[in-house]
Protein backbone atom coordinates (compact mmCIF):
# COMPACT_ATOMS: atom_id res chain seq x y z
CA UNK A 1 0.00 0.00 0.00
CA UNK A 2 1.18 3.76 -1.15
CA UNK A 3 0.60 4.61 2.24
CA UNK A 4 3.06 2.53 3.87
CA UNK A 5 5.93 3.63 1.64
CA UNK A 6 8.84 5.98 2.82
CA UNK A 7 8.93 5.48 6.01
CA UNK A 8 11.90 5.20 8.24
CA UNK A 9 11.61 3.73 11.54
CA UNK A 10 13.66 4.15 14.52
CA UNK A 11 14.97 1.96 17.53
CA UNK A 12 17.43 1.81 19.55
CA UNK A 13 17.11 -1.89 21.85
CA UNK A 14 13.52 -1.56 22.25
CA UNK A 15 11.51 -4.28 23.75
CA UNK A 16 8.24 -5.90 22.36
CA UNK A 17 9.05 -4.30 18.93
CA UNK A 18 6.73 -6.10 16.10
CA UNK A 19 7.13 -5.79 12.45
CA UNK A 20 3.98 -6.84 10.57
CA UNK A 21 3.20 -7.12 6.91
CA UNK A 22 0.72 -4.63 5.61
CA UNK A 23 -1.69 -7.06 4.66
CA UNK A 24 -2.51 -7.51 8.22
CA UNK A 25 -5.76 -6.34 9.40
CA UNK A 26 -4.44 -3.64 11.65
CA UNK A 27 -2.56 -1.87 8.83
CA UNK A 28 -5.39 0.24 7.73
CA UNK A 29 -7.67 2.51 9.99
CA UNK A 30 -10.68 4.20 8.14
CA UNK A 31 -11.48 8.44 9.09
CA UNK A 32 -11.89 11.19 7.87
CA UNK A 33 -8.88 12.92 7.09
CA UNK A 34 -8.61 16.40 9.31
CA UNK A 35 -6.25 18.05 6.43
CA UNK A 36 -7.84 17.21 3.56
CA UNK A 37 -11.35 16.31 4.76
CA UNK A 38 -12.17 12.91 2.55
CA UNK A 39 -13.00 9.97 4.03
CA UNK A 40 -9.89 7.19 3.84
CA UNK A 41 -8.59 4.20 4.36
CA UNK A 42 -5.58 5.54 6.15
CA UNK A 43 -2.18 3.38 6.49
CA UNK A 44 -0.87 2.65 10.12
CA UNK A 45 2.39 3.39 10.58
CA UNK A 46 2.89 2.23 13.99
CA UNK A 47 0.98 1.52 17.02
CA UNK A 48 1.46 0.04 20.37
CA UNK A 49 1.35 -3.55 21.71
CA UNK A 50 0.84 -5.44 24.50
CA UNK A 51 -1.67 -2.87 26.92
CA UNK A 52 -4.95 -1.91 27.14
CA UNK A 53 -4.88 1.57 25.34
CA UNK A 54 -4.40 1.97 21.93
CA UNK A 55 -1.71 4.59 20.81
CA UNK A 56 -1.57 4.74 16.86
CA UNK A 57 -0.04 7.10 14.31
CA UNK A 58 -1.07 6.67 10.75
CA UNK A 59 -1.31 8.59 7.42
CA UNK A 60 -3.64 9.72 5.26
CA UNK A 61 -3.50 7.74 1.60
CA UNK A 62 -4.71 10.83 -0.40
CA UNK A 63 -2.74 13.88 1.22
CA UNK A 64 -0.40 11.70 2.74
CA UNK A 65 -0.33 13.59 5.84
CA UNK A 66 -0.36 12.35 9.55
CA UNK A 67 -2.87 11.75 12.26
CA UNK A 68 -2.23 10.69 15.99
CA UNK A 69 -4.59 8.36 17.98
CA UNK A 70 -5.14 7.82 21.43
CA UNK A 71 -7.42 5.64 23.31
CA UNK A 72 -10.52 7.07 20.32
CA UNK A 73 -9.18 10.59 20.36
CA UNK A 74 -7.81 11.58 17.29
CA UNK A 75 -5.08 14.67 16.88
CA UNK A 76 -5.79 16.68 14.96
CA UNK A 77 -9.30 16.38 15.12
CA UNK A 78 -11.85 15.89 12.45
CA UNK A 79 -12.92 18.94 11.13
CA UNK A 80 -16.64 19.74 11.65
CA UNK A 81 -19.38 21.09 9.65
CA UNK A 82 -19.40 21.15 5.90
CA UNK A 83 -16.97 23.03 3.39
CA UNK A 84 -18.38 26.34 1.72
CA UNK A 85 -16.77 26.96 -1.58
CA UNK A 86 -16.16 30.39 -3.11
CA UNK A 87 -15.25 32.27 0.98
CA UNK A 88 -13.05 35.33 0.36
CA UNK A 89 -9.48 34.47 1.61
CA UNK A 90 -9.93 36.06 5.48
CA UNK A 91 -13.70 34.63 5.61
CA UNK A 92 -12.42 31.07 4.33
CA UNK A 93 -9.35 31.41 7.09
CA UNK A 94 -12.25 32.58 10.08
CA UNK A 95 -14.49 29.73 8.91
CA UNK A 96 -11.96 26.84 9.18
CA UNK A 97 -10.84 28.15 12.39
CA UNK A 98 -14.60 27.47 13.82
CA UNK A 99 -14.85 24.38 12.05
CA UNK A 100 -10.99 23.31 13.72
CA UNK A 101 -12.26 24.84 16.92
CA UNK A 102 -15.77 22.92 17.63
CA UNK A 103 -13.77 19.94 16.24
CA UNK A 104 -11.36 19.86 18.81
CA UNK A 105 -13.80 20.31 21.32
CA UNK A 106 -13.74 23.89 21.98
CA UNK A 107 -17.15 24.90 21.54
CA UNK A 108 -17.17 28.12 23.14
CA UNK A 109 -14.65 29.63 20.83
CA UNK A 110 -16.67 28.05 17.78
CA UNK A 111 -18.92 29.95 18.75
CA UNK A 112 -16.96 33.30 19.10
CA UNK A 113 -15.36 33.03 16.09
CA UNK A 114 -18.93 32.78 13.79
CA UNK A 115 -20.00 35.60 15.83
CA UNK A 116 -16.80 37.31 14.10
CA UNK A 117 -17.76 35.56 10.83
CA UNK A 118 -21.93 37.28 11.29
CA UNK A 119 -20.27 40.48 11.86
CA UNK A 120 -18.00 40.38 9.01
CA UNK A 121 -20.79 39.46 6.39
CA UNK A 122 -22.75 42.62 7.73
CA UNK A 123 -19.81 44.81 7.25
CA UNK A 124 -18.74 43.11 3.92
CA UNK A 125 -23.11 43.98 2.89
CA UNK A 126 -22.81 47.24 3.79
CA UNK A 127 -23.67 47.63 7.63
CA UNK A 128 -21.45 50.28 9.45
CA UNK A 129 -18.74 49.85 11.54
CA UNK A 130 -18.74 49.64 15.16
CA UNK A 131 -22.97 48.61 15.01
CA UNK A 132 -23.66 45.82 18.20
CA UNK A 133 -24.12 42.23 17.23
CA UNK A 134 -27.66 42.57 17.28
CA UNK A 135 -27.64 45.33 14.92
CA UNK A 136 -25.29 43.62 12.61
CA UNK A 137 -28.06 40.59 12.84
CA UNK A 138 -30.81 43.01 11.88
CA UNK A 139 -28.89 44.28 8.95
CA UNK A 140 -28.76 41.00 7.14
CA UNK A 141 -31.90 40.82 7.92
CA UNK A 142 -33.57 43.57 6.11
CA UNK A 143 -31.14 43.32 3.36
CA UNK A 144 -32.82 39.87 2.79
CA UNK A 145 -29.79 37.64 3.20
CA UNK A 146 -31.34 36.43 6.42
CA UNK A 147 -34.06 34.35 5.21
CA UNK A 148 -37.78 33.73 6.90
CA UNK A 149 -36.81 30.00 7.97
CA UNK A 150 -33.69 31.32 8.97
CA UNK A 151 -35.19 33.63 11.51
CA UNK A 152 -36.15 31.43 14.42
CA UNK A 153 -32.43 30.54 14.76
CA UNK A 154 -31.28 33.98 14.42
CA UNK A 155 -33.05 34.66 17.96
CA UNK A 156 -31.15 31.98 19.77
CA UNK A 157 -27.70 33.26 17.68
CA UNK A 158 -28.24 36.61 19.19
CA UNK A 159 -28.70 35.19 22.89
CA UNK A 160 -25.67 32.54 22.79
CA UNK A 161 -23.89 35.46 21.04
CA UNK A 162 -23.65 37.66 24.34
CA UNK A 163 -23.82 34.33 26.64
CA UNK A 164 -20.31 33.63 24.90
CA UNK A 165 -18.53 36.93 24.71
CA UNK A 166 -20.13 38.14 28.53
CA UNK A 167 -20.01 34.80 30.64
CA UNK A 168 -17.48 32.05 31.64
CA UNK A 169 -20.13 29.40 31.19
CA UNK A 170 -19.27 26.93 28.72
CA UNK A 171 -21.20 26.35 25.53
CA UNK A 172 -22.77 23.17 24.56
CA UNK A 173 -21.68 21.13 21.79
CA UNK A 174 -24.96 21.17 20.52
CA UNK A 175 -25.25 25.00 21.02
CA UNK A 176 -21.86 25.40 19.30
CA UNK A 177 -22.79 23.12 16.05
CA UNK A 178 -26.24 24.41 15.89
CA UNK A 179 -23.89 28.31 15.71
CA UNK A 180 -21.59 26.88 13.04
CA UNK A 181 -24.82 25.19 10.80
CA UNK A 182 -26.41 28.34 10.44
CA UNK A 183 -23.31 30.52 9.62
CA UNK A 184 -22.49 27.69 7.10
CA UNK A 185 -26.01 28.35 5.27
CA UNK A 186 -24.98 32.58 5.43
CA UNK A 187 -22.22 31.37 3.86
CA UNK A 188 -23.53 29.46 1.78
CA UNK A 189 -26.73 32.57 0.44
CA UNK A 190 -23.71 35.31 0.76
CA UNK A 191 -20.90 33.51 -1.28
CA UNK A 192 -20.94 30.19 -2.10
CA UNK A 193 -24.10 30.77 -4.71
CA UNK A 194 -22.81 34.01 -6.32
CA UNK A 195 -19.60 32.21 -6.76
CA UNK A 196 -21.27 29.07 -8.64
CA UNK A 197 -23.60 31.30 -10.41
CA UNK A 198 -20.24 33.38 -11.95
CA UNK A 199 -18.24 29.82 -13.10
CA UNK A 200 -21.66 28.94 -15.00
CA UNK A 201 -21.42 32.74 -16.70
CA UNK A 202 -20.01 32.45 -20.15
CA UNK A 203 -18.46 35.23 -22.02
CA UNK A 204 -20.51 36.66 -24.62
Amino acid sequence: MAGHNGIAHFSVSARDVKNYDISHENSVIVYRCPHCGSKTNAAVIAHTTGNNEFVGWSRCLGCGKGVVHNNGTMSPSTLAGEVVEGLPIEVEAAFLEARQTAGSGAFTSCELMCRKILMHIAADKGAQEGKTFVEYLDHLTTTGYITPPMRPWLDLIRTHGNLSTHRLEAASQERALNTLAFTTQLLRLVYEMEHRAQSHVTAP
